[in-house]
């Protein structure tokens, strides 16, 4: 069994780093948490350097590259900037991944170049305020009237709805809970389709917000796969389960990494007693468990990764991964807090904004206690 890293992915590692070293930095990571702002200046120079392409067969002008690309791209960026990874999301994982997964060929052939190339963005919009963890109860509705289908409805949590071109909607197309979902290409300048940020504690910038649909007009030739895949959205949803379960776990590693780091050279540094603070065993055991959970949690998530792009059933490790890593990359970020004291709790630190922005992690994506329960039912419970 071999998953270590391609001479390509050390190349994506090291290119990501230098980018995120050199034209981000610490300073502008904190910038876009202050502002609140899309970090779009950041995410249209990763665009120039066809970073966008990655995960896109290149047929239709990518590198042909596998989630585990797309996994150390996501842990480096989140090293610095978790809310840019995030970003990336809204094209790699919501536009490349759901159309080159669930789309047709002429779906393919129309958005993917451009998704490529930046030229557009999109959103995924499942969640609702009563359907979060049993995402089957939507209650949005689409009606076929005249030719064309009529959208009704409203989404919650939707991560860069403000600034997506299209919205990949799932709504209700038949009264069966699993068999009666659809998912739908909405263009987000169609009358009727409105948005309304929501503010948030941590990943700020990542345009989180309400969807509001009235009766809002959608094409048959944008039900997502094609008219023929009405009533398939559930399946098409479990489709990608595995992948955005991989990305969240790479997210976690990187902010969990750059809180550590941030606590291990402040402790280097950090004098106290006539001493620097990571000279006192307290310190020191507190920073070896936080290396060792991380590398633990990393070996888990690229193992599950590798089994993913092997074509092996990867259901159980992925949801293993996923509550994992985020398990661990909160604790170590707590961490990293206590590691700074006094400083730790102020704005003015990074470690409040590691531990701010990992929260969601083991929320978002499938929760860690709704990830035990798919394990749990792996397990034959």
């Amino acid at each position: 069994m071999e998953y270590s890293l391609s001479e390509e992915q050390i190349s994506i590692k090291d290119t990501i780093q230098r980018f995120m070293e050199k034209e981000v930095t610490r300073e502008g990571a904190r910038e876009i948490d202050e502002k609140d702002e899309f970090p779009m200046k950041y995410l249209k120079k990763l665009i120039d350097l066809g970073f966008m392409g990655l995960n896109v067969a290149e047929e239709y002008g990518g590198q042909g590259g596998t989630v585990v690309d797309n996994m150390i791209m996501q842990e480096e960026m989140s090293k610095i900037c978790p809310v840019l990874a995030w970003a990336t999301g809204n094209i790699m994982l919501y536009g490349n991944s759901i159309i080159g997964t669930n789309g047709n060929e002429v779906q393919k052939k129309k958005y993917l170049p451009k998704l490529v190339k930046g030229e557009l963005i999109f959103a995924y919009a499942l969640t609702e305020p009563n359907a979060g963890s049993d995402a089957a109860s939507i209650r949005t509705k689409a009606e076929l009237k005249d030719g064309r289908y009529v959208i009704n409805g409203s989404k919650i949590f939707i991560t860069g709805a403000g600034v997506a071109d299209y919205v990949i909607t799932n709504a209700r197309t038949a009264e069966s809970k699993f068999g009666g979902i659809t998912d739908f290409i909405v263009d987000a300048k169609s009358p009727g389709f409105s948005v309304r940020p929501i503010k948030d504690l941590g990943y700020r910038g990542s345009n989180t917000c309400e969807v509001y649909y009235d009766d809002v007009e959608v094409p048959l030739e944008n039900v997502l796969g094609g008219p023929e895949c009405v009533n398939q959205g559930w399946d098409m949803m479990m489709r990608l389960l595995n992948e955005e379960r991989l990305l969240l776990s790479a997210c976690a590693l990187g902010i969990g990494q750059g809180a550590f780091e941030y606590a291990l050279n402040y402790a280097k540094e950090r004098e106290q007693f006539g001493r620097p603070i990571g000279r006192f065993q307290a310190i020191q055991h507190m920073l070896v468990e936080m290396a060792t959970e991380l590398e633990a949690a990393r070996q888990l998530a690229y193992y599950a990764g590798w089994r993913t792009i092997q074509g092996l059933d990867a259901v159980k490790e992925t949801s293993m991964s996923k509550y994992f890593c985020a398990e661990v990359a909160k604790k170590v970020a707590l961490q990293a807090v206590q590691i700074l004291g006094g400083y730790g709790y102020t704005m003015e630190y990074d470690a409040q904004r590691y531990l701010r922005d990992v929260l969601v992690l083991s929320i978002g994506g499938g929760a860690t206690q709704i990830q035990k329960n798919i394990i749990g039912k792996q397990l034959g419970l």
